[in-house]
């Protein structure tokens, strides 16, 4: 099998994993959401939480939101991992041969981070807006990802797309930042593409 095979076999076998990962654990994300979003007492935790979504909801509710979930992860992976890397090339560029200061490295992994959050929240918030329709038998308001998108710039202008992106940022950002540090950090332990 040539190089250009092996790549797209391989890649394609690591992506059909990635896919069964996340249905695998989605409903838990679904539950995760309704605990944040409901009043207090609407479930009496994890286990009932699940009990009682699936006997008002059905198992498909465990499911709502995951295409735009799916999707999201495109952009958001594509716009990080390419702004880190131009941010560390700049870097790298100007210290030369002296290793990077450790904050400018959690710096770059923050902005890169950030700024992939903003491309592709507005997938995010329809996720979690369709994960947290239907609570207790009420009615669903969106019937996928874009009838939720259009519905929410319909109703509140292309600015309800990014309801919630401030606190969702300052929550993402440090610790996008750690992770592409200690990132860097394993490629130097290991001397991969150093």
């Amino acid at each position: 099998m040539g190089d250009g095979r092996r790549f797209l076999f391989m890649s394609s076998r690591r992506g059909a994993r990635g896919l069964l990962c996340e249905f695998t654990i989605y409903p838990l994300e679904v539950i995760r959401t309704r605990l944040a979003v409901c009043q207090l007492g609407t479930y009496g935790g994890l286990a009932n939480a699940a009990k009682q979504i699936y006997l008002q909801e059905g198992w498909r509710a465990f499911y709502r939101g995951l295409v735009p979930s799916l999707v999201g992860i495109l952009p958001y992976a594509g716009v990080d991992i390419a702004t880190f890397e131009i941010l560390m090339e700049t870097l790298t560029e100007q210290y030369n041969e002296e290793p990077i200061p450790a904050p400018l490295i959690v710096g770059a992994g923050m902005l890169s981070s950030c700024f992939a959050q903003c491309v592709s929240y507005p997938l995010a918030l329809t996720r979690t807006r369709l994960q947290a329709q239907g609570v207790g038998g009420a009615p669903v308001k969106y019937s996928g990802m874009l009838d939720a998108l259009s519905k929410i710039i319909q109703f509140e202008g292309y600015r309800g797309l990014y309801k919630g992106l401030l606190p969702n940022t300052i929550k993402l950002a440090p610790a996008a930042g750690i992770s592409w540090f200690v990132f860097e950090k394993m490629k130097e332990l290991f001397r991969v593409d150093t």
